[in-house]
């Protein structure tokens, strides 16, 4: 047996052991979808056992997952190919954002990692009004965190801001988004690992477009590993749940909240 046929039996074991852990679950009509509801679960366990938010992540479970992921990744289920979606949610996922910005404001928007200390970091910055954290750039019409957290939605993690132009420019926006993450690391920052932790930049504008990839090239001189920084248009912004608005602002899991004042220069701790 070769060494990719036996990787995708032990796969395939962990696929039918999770579907018959899940059995009292709601059945599903397709294979796709009877894969990805426990799929989903299980990605998120992976989620928070690296962000924290267990007391103790059984390690045998993480592996076999990441196991499955790749399997399913080989199907084209999982975060090397997005599950079949209806074709019309497709076309609405990958519009462009047609949200609007507050009279005197434009957009700009960022993934760099998990978006809960990069959402905090462009709080502080004077001229930027308004923050949200969401998803974009997938393929599914209203994606849930369970769902982009499996890696098969092809959406990215991202804030998106609501800044002032006459008061800071898209160039400090985007020094913002290069001192916040590593650019150089793909689909990955730290122990968060997943096509939706890729680094971007989504722009609104022809300038927005200009101005970032003249801004990806004079760092790039300043690094010895190649940025993987992906610039493209901003596709359709889905709000993220209540629950990771101003997560650090808020407090957390842990209750301590972080300051937001603008011009901060507190250390960020990123925290499940």
């Amino acid at each position: 047996m070769s060494q990719a046929t036996s990787f995708a039996a032990t796969a395939g074991t962990l696929v039918v052991a999770s579907a018959r852990a899940n059995a009292s679950s709601s059945c599903s009509t397709t294979r796709s979808s009877q894969l990805g509801s426990s799929f989903f679960d299980r990605r998120l366990k992976i989620r928070q056992v690296t962000k924290g938010s267990l007391a103790k992540g059984s390690q045998r479970e993480v592996t076999a997952v990441r196991a499955m992921d790749s399997f399913l990744g080989m199907l084209g289920l999982g975060s090397h190919g997005p599950a079949n979606f209806d074709p019309a949610d497709v076309a609405i996922a990958q519009g462009p954002d047609d949200d609007k910005p507050v009279s005197g404001c434009e957009f700009a928007c960022f993934g760099a990692g998990c978006f809960w200390g990069v959402e905090l970091a462009y709080q502080r910055v004077p001229g930027v009004y308004k923050t949200e954290v969401g998803y974009t750039q997938g393929q599914m019409h209203m994606p849930t965190y369970e769902a982009v957290c499996s890696g098969m939605t092809g959406h990215s993690e991202v804030v998106r801001v609501q800044y002032n132009p006459a008061e800071v420019s898209y160039e400090t926006l985007l020094g913002v988004f290069w001192d916040r993450h590593d650019p150089t690391t793909l689909n990955r920052q730290g122990g968060d690992v997943g096509t939706q932790y890729r680094s971007g930049i989504y722009t609104y504008t022809p300038e927005q477009e200009r101005i970032a990839k003249q801004s990806l090239e004079n760092h790039q001189r300043s690094l010895n590993r190649k940025i993987v920084t992906e610039i493209l248009p901003a596709k359709k912004f889905y709000r993220a749940e209540n629950y990771h608005q101003q997560y650090l602002a808020k407090g957390g899991r842990m209750g301590f909240k972080q300051s937001a004042e603008k011009g901060c220069k507190d250390p960020i701790r990123c925290y499940g």
